[in-house]
């Protein structure tokens, strides 16, 4: 393969060659402010005069969003708005230009299944409906068709066919638009943006200095964002496509993402595989790791009485009412630390900090590809115990094969496995039933391994193991740096909402690898 070499100049220099066309940049923003070389007095659209109060002739209003700088009369600015009711308009009041409401304009926008130009005969006005857009808070003048509710839906329908989501579903007077909302599902899985800062920067776009009173639609914005993502949780999962099953019927971990490179019997593994010879079953080993997170804190607020999954257990974090009525069972952990350096240990049955429900979560992974497992993931009351990390570990392997030879690993595995066997027979049936049958190597992570003795570092290492290639064991340790900026969100969440938007998170990133894969094995085929 023939390498070219690339030269590649100071990446500052286009800064340097734009500073002497800044003065000409400024003038062009000053120019925006003002009416520029608009100079005629009648309207380009219609080619009518627009008077003003004191009867001189010239066109007043302008679209923010509309391309162009054309300036146009009132009834042209309504007309040409029907169909984009949530841009911004200025007016110029001969000094500057100040904003005005499509509203005080008199624009009304029409609901239903009416043909375009046509209106409902028989409309339920609101003179005030409040709609969260990207571009910031609107109030509009909304008109819901009341002439034949057979086609044209209830009110809550009538908005989601034009693609705003209700905040309630009887008699809604506020909505937020499909649009921002994918916008901040985006910004929230990618950049970790929360939804107070969100809300209030919309609220800055319209009123950044604060003179002007706006309506509070922030928890209505934060139930409405819940309510998103769950749906399209559940639509990228083919649910809304299933006649056969209401959404109730969802099955334990159907929403979550699996990995398509990890073996899985029936669907990548070729007939046979189960009776390979010895010296080729290492083709079929499935690498897990289990790990635990003591930034992803929630506090003692609300409660799963008061704030319920949407869908417990459908995902990545195991079912919420078998887990904590197995908790009940477990007593403090008393197992002694005999290897030097394992804090997880020491601080089992110690609470981080008061006044905190969880103090973290502990989830199992795939070693190899890091796809969070389906129903893999739950929360910590006391540390790193033992039996929310079999729970977790248990739970996840519903998912997997029994026939599949498993290598598991964990930074403290040399203690976690010495009892293993006595602490599974302490589970709910729901996750211990077909754990007898699963072969499992246990080892230790390749960088963690050297805080441990010698001893362990023989009898665990990846090193050692026929099979195990090149893996690390240390994949685990990669989702914390995504889901760790989560914390400042969660920690102050119910346990209901902390549970969905962790599921949110994991599904993006699941989905991110899967996407990742598909790119690295093309470079293969290449």
């Amino acid at each position: 393969m023939k390498h070219v070499l690339i030269w590649c100049g100071p990446q500052d220099q286009p800064l340097k060659e734009w500073i002497p066309y800044r003065d000409e940049y400024l003038s062009e923003l000053l120019r925006l402010e003002g009416r520029g070389d608009v100079e005629r007095d009648e309207c380009p659209w219609c080619g009518q005069p627009s008077e003003d109060d004191d009867g001189e002739q010239v066109p007043f209003y302008r679209c923010v969003q509309c391309f162009g700088e054309d300036l146009m009369c009132k009834a042209c600015c309504v007309k040409r708005h029907e169909a984009n009711p949530l841009h911004v308009i200025e007016k110029w009041n001969r000094y500057f230009f100040e904003e005005v409401s499509l509203k005080s304009l008199g624009l009304v926008v029409y609901l239903g299944s009416h043909k375009c130009g046509e209106v409902c005969n028989q409309p339920r006005m609101l003179g005030s409906f409040t709609v969260i857009h990207v571009n910031g808070l609107h109030d509009i003048c909304l008109a819901y068709c009341d002439c034949d509710k057979l086609r044209a839906g209830e009110w809550r329908q009538q908005l989601m066919r034009r693609q705003w989501y209700p905040a309630t579903h009887i008699d809604p007077r506020t909505c937020a638009t499909f649009e921002v909302l994918n916008h901040f599902h985006i910004m929230t899985l990618q950049g970790k943006v929360n939804a107070y800062d969100y809300y209030n920067g919309l609220e800055k776009l319209r009123n950044n200095a604060n003179l002007k009173k706006t309506k509070d639609r922030f928890k209505a914005f934060t139930r409405v964002m819940r309510q998103w993502r769950h749906l399209k949780m559940l639509k990228r999962a083919g649910r809304g496509n299933d006649s056969t099953r209401p959404v109730e019927a969802t099955s334990n971990g159907e929403l979550g993402i699996p990995c398509i490179a990890c073996p899985r019997a029936g669907v990548n593994l070729p007939p046979g595989w189960q009776d390979a010879v010895l010296a080729e079953r290492f083709k079929y080993f499935l690498f897990l790791a289990i790990d635990a997170c003591f930034r992803l804190k929630r506090r003692m607020v609300s409660s799963e009485a008061r704030d319920p999954a949407l869908g417990s257990g459908w995902s990545y974090m195991v079912e919420d009412k078998p887990f904590r009525a197995f908790l009940l069972t477990i007593t403090d952990q008393d197992e002694m630390c005999t290897c030097s350096g394992l804090a997880a240990l020491q601080q089992a049955n110690t609470k981080f900090l008061r006044g905190y429900a969880t103090t973290g979560v502990g989830v199992g992974v795939c070693a190899r590809h890091e796809f969070v497992q389906r129903n893999g993931a739950v929360d910590l009351q006391k540390g790193e115990r033992y039996a929310n990390m079999d729970y977790a570990w248990a739970s996840s392997l519903r998912h997997h094969d029994h026939r599949l030879t498993k290598v598991q690993s964990y930074d403290i595995v040399c203690q976690w496995c010495k009892k293993l066997v006595d602490q599974l027979k302490k589970l709910l049936p729901l996750v211990r039933l077909n754990l007898v049958l699963h072969v499992v190597f246990f080892v230790i992570p390749k960088l963690h391994i050297y805080g441990h003795q010698m001893l362990c570092q023989l009898t665990y290492s990846l090193n050692w193991l026929k099979g195990a290639g090149r893996t690390d064991g240390e994949g685990v340790e990669r989702p914390w740096a995504h889901m760790g900026p989560v914390a400042t969100s969660t920690r102050d969440m119910g346990p209901g909402s902390r549970h969905d938007t962790l599921d949110d998170h994991w599904n993006h990133w699941n989905f991110v690898k899967m996407i990742g894969l598909g790119k690295s094995t093309s470079l293969f085929d290449g």
